[in-house]
């Protein structure tokens, strides 16, 4: 009788691990409002060891209209930031001035200073729950 009610409870126990491990984590960012309708907008998610060099996932998405949403599955929970630039000749890089200034629409997570380089600390945010919804204009 000790083996069965073992078993039983060893049953229960894979099926919830299982079960648990199933669970999808989701991050939506939306974007409002777009200006310009045209180009790719080009969606990333960093961490900070590798903030603004190679994204942790990205996403590139047709624009077609004035509102689009990029949707993130199976992300670990932790600090991350957004970041996103409209490509609007196909060129699949931001371009800049020769002072550093954008040329392309882009946007960020957080409050960065539009006048300056982003700082991790003014763009970062907690993914902290299996459903996060980010809305960004650009």
């Amino acid at each position: 009788m000790k083996n069965l009610v073992r078993l039983a409870l060893i049953l229960v126990m894979m099926s919830y691990q299982s079960f648990v491990a199933q669970e999808k984590t989701r991050l939506i960012v939306e974007f409002e409002r777009i200006k310009n309708t045209s180009g790719t907008l080009h969606v990333g998610v960093f961490e900070k060891e590798n903030f603004l060099k190679k994204p942790t996932l990205a996403k590139s998405i047709e624009v077609k209209g004035s509102t689009h949403t990029v949707e993130f599955e199976n992300l670990d929970f932790g600090v991350y930031a957004i970041s996103v630039f409209q490509d609007l000749n196909a060129n699949q890089s931001m371009d800049m001035q020769s002072n550093g200034i954008p040329l392309e629409p882009w946007t960020m997570s957080g409050h960065p200073n539009p006048f300056a380089a982003p700082f991790w600390e003014d763009v970062k945010f907690t993914f902290d729950q299996k459903k996060k919804r980010i809305k960004l204009k650009i």
